[in-house]
């Protein structure tokens, strides 16, 4: 049931990260952080590097991914190595690695607000990543708000809309709420400095499970 309720999302993601397509120079090799098992990555997208570097703390993450992905990865000679751990402190490790890499958090940022405990921790580690991010094509997936919603999930097709904190235009709060008929108390993920200022980005809902919805945050930034 899982797959056939986050599918719609699943659908929006492979567009947003088809995108990427129009980027110069496309890197041949991806670090992916926090991927887990890659439940709603696009297997055309891994199709377009050489190597794919994993960074997840799970140990059973390079196993399900593979399982996954693994098909896909062999018929387009794709190389998937594995780093376990923290993706906070591997990161250094990461970009030292694959110096000229693509880098992709996914789903991953959006969960810092609920280990640090802390806004200004978050904050500050947000805009740190900007910073660990000069000279690199990079881009992130991650939560924005979460919380209760009534909204059938068979209609999550229809809930993907672009957004540009340009000209101080604020995140459409309102209007996201309205769309998966939100009840109740609505979690903040804080991960508004994940980000560069002003840059278009795409907003994508996600049934995560029955009556619960997240609001994912998506976009690429070129860096280099």
């Amino acid at each position: 049931m899982a797959r056939r309720r986050w599918a719609a999302t699943g659908e929006q993601l492979a567009r947003w990260m088809a995108s990427l397509e129009s980027a110069p120079a496309l890197p041949s090799a991806l670090i992916l952080l926090g991927g887990s098992a890659g439940w709603m990555m696009s297997p055309d997208f891994l199709a377009r590097f050489k190597t794919v570097l994993l960074v997840d703390i799970d140990p059973w993450a390079p196993r399900l991914f593979a399982l996954r992905h693994g098909a896909t990865l062999r018929r387009h000679g794709v190389q998937l190595d594995f780093l376990r751990g923290d993706v906070h402190e591997l990161l250094d490790r990461a970009l030292a690695a694959q110096p000229q890499a693509c880098v992709l958090f996914d789903n991953f940022l959006g969960l810092d607000s609920i280990y640090t405990r802390s806004l200004e921790v978050t904050a500050r580690r947000m805009r740190g990543i900007r910073q660990r991010m000069r000279g690199r094509l990079w881009g992130s997936v991650h939560d924005r708000l979460s919380g209760p919603g009534t909204a059938d999930w068979r209609h999550a097709d229809c809930w993907a809309r672009d957004w540009s904190a340009q000209s101080g235009q604020a995140l459409p709060q309102q209007d996201m709420f309205a769309s998966v008929q939100a009840q109740g108390h609505w979690l903040d993920h804080h991960t508004e400095h994940v980000l560069p200022p002003g840059l278009n980005t795409r907003l994508i809902a996600w049934p995560i499970v029955p009556g619960r919805w997240h609001w994912l945050e998506a976009a690429w930034v070129d860096a280099r």
